[in-house]
């Protein structure tokens, strides 16, 4: 039996997952974090959720042999729909709570903050921080189609993972799964070795310099990040996480990768467009470097390389055992 690219996908999700959880086990009894009781009632909500797809999926694909002819394509891609959304939600939850556990435990450290270090890099190749956010705060109507491009992303990997499990196209949607999985755990180890607050936090601008831009992503997470750095008891509960990356810049990397996943769909020219205006806008809104989006970038490559190579590497067969056949 041959293993499917699919079941490629599967194993890559699996792996950083378990990945995850190991550098979990290890830095939590080390840390101030306490994981609260309620994050395992999270998780036990979800196993319902997906026995229910995955039971109604069987369930429909007993019965539809008893429809007529003209429902069975229907019914075909509703099964594909159900298994779909099943499968996505066993695998992208458990890597969500382990991941973003990783990032609040990278955070709670004491070691020197190493914005200066990035500012210093943005300097030496000629990009001047303050200016570029003057510049885009310049035009009220570019910076509130920035605004809104920025915080259009959170709705993203939802939707391409609508378009392909409605679609059928659940080796798409696993690539997704896999793509986000790949460039988080790189993400995570970069943050891991560059504890930094933003560019925000370094430059502390005037208000009046981003006045038409909201600062959310540049200044929303510094209370947290604070408390983490503080060496104070934190009690991570996932339903209350924020954002705390700021190198790299996650924002750039899940923008160039979502684009490459939709890369067959009639949505790639639109969110190709509202991603590039996002990327655009992790200056002056997400409060990121230039060196944070260009670690983005490298990653979202990096990630894609990775996955292209799984999708194109040899086939694997699977022999069964005598008993079985």
């Amino acid at each position: 039996m041959k293993r499917s690219v699919s079941h490629r996908y599967v194993a890559i999700i699996i792996c950083v997952t378990a990945i995850f959880v190991a550098a979990d086990l290890v830095m939590l009894p080390l840390s101030d974090v306490t994981f609260s009781p309620s994050n395992w009632v999270y998780l036990l909500k979800a196993v319902p959720l997906v026995a229910f797809f995955v039971a109604a999926a069987r369930i429909v694909e007993i019965r539809r042999p008893r429809f007529p002819d003209a429902m069975q394509t229907f019914l075909v891609r509703t099964v594909s729909s159900m298994e779909n959304i099943g499968i996505f939600l066993m695998l992208f939850i458990p890597l969500s709570v382990a991941s973003f556990l990783f990032m609040y435990l990278a955070a709670n450290t004491t070691r020197p903050l190493m914005d200066a270090y990035l500012a210093s890099f943005d300097a030496a190749v000629g990009f001047n921080w303050i200016r570029a956010v003057e510049l885009a705060n310049m035009v009220p109507s570019v910076a509130a189609v920035m605004v809104f491009c920025y915080a259009a992303l959170a709705y993203q990997v939802p939707l391409a993972f609508l378009v392909h499990s409605l679609g059928g196209g659940r080796e798409r949607m696993l690539e997704l799964v896999a793509l986000v999985a790949v460039s988080g755990l790189l993400t995570g180890v970069l943050m891991l070795i560059v504890p930094a607050a933003g560019a925000y936090s370094f430059h502390a601008p005037d208000h009046g310099i981003f006045s038409h831009f909201t600062g959310i992503g540049g200044l929303a997470h510094l209370s947290t990040l604070a408390q983490l750095r503080s060496s104070t008891p934190f009690t991570f509960v996932i339903g209350n996480t924020i954002g705390l990356t700021s190198f790299p810049s996650f924002h750039t990397a899940l923008g160039i990768i979502i684009t490459y996943n939709l890369r067959r769909s009639i949505l790639f020219w639109p969110v190709a467009a509202i991603n590039t205006m996002m990327i655009l806008a992790t200056v002056p809104e997400g409060g990121h470097f230039f060196a944070d989006v260009l670690a983005g970038a490298a990653i979202a490559v990096v990630s894609v390389a990775v996955i292209r190579a799984v999708r194109a590497g040899p086939v694997v067969e699977i022999k069964q055992s005598a008993v079985s056949s």
